[in-house]
């Protein structure tokens, strides 16, 4: 049975959010600590065990949430959900623009419209040797409809260490097609499984 082996400690209680104007992609952040009271600028990255754990190791990513477009909006707003590869120097992440996996809203959504949900799962493999990471598997969905997906290399993500503390991670965004304050997207689970 897989088990999470690293995760974003959110949950149906517990979610983090992204929303308002703009129509870049937004990441979703890291869970603030009890103490802070306020939402963290931070990228909500998960990393990859390091030190040989996940060397030649197949993972499997998962997201959930929901989303929903702004009172404001016009012109059916579409909505694109997907999780993007991290590299690392030391501690510091680079987010890579291309997606592992990403899906848009097939339908427009409507800003009387209540939150929709989405959900994704994508299966990783790599290993030092070849210093690549390919998807060989998974699925996303936004409202009940899937994407499609193809597996192979990742973008991005080569000349990879699993030696290294942290060979590289994964993190999750949201993208509105229309800017709007009252844009908003929820996760509630996020992890990385063994």
């Amino acid at each position: 049975m897989s088990q999470p082996v690293t995760n974003l400690l959110i949950n149906g209680l517990n979610p983090v959010s992204v929303g308002g104007t703009g129509t870049a992609i937004k990441y979703f952040p890291i869970v603030p600590g009890a103490s802070i009271g306020v939402a963290s600028t931070k990228n909500g990255y998960l990393y990859v065990s390091g030190n040989g754990s996940a060397n030649g190791q197949q993972l499997s990513v998962r997201a959930s949430g929901n989303l929903n477009v702004g009172a404001g909006a016009v012109s059916s707003p579409l909505v694109t959900v997907g999780l993007y590869p991290v590299t690392f120097v030391g501690t510091v992440g680079t987010i890579v623009s291309t997606a592992i996996i990403s899906q848009q809203s097939t339908t427009a959504m409507e800003p009387t419209q209540a939150a929709i949900p989405w959900a994704l799962n994508v299966n990783l493999i790599g290993d030092t040797l070849s210093g690549l990471v390919q998807a060989i598997g998974g699925a996303i969905a936004i409202d009940g409809t899937a994407g499609t997906f193809s597996t192979g290399l990742v973008t991005g993500l080569t000349a990879i260490n699993f030696s290294n503390p942290i060979p590289y991670g994964v993190v999750v965004g949201v993208t509105f097609s229309q800017s709007e304050s009252g844009n908003n997207a929820n996760m509630y689970q996020f992890e990385i499984q063994s």
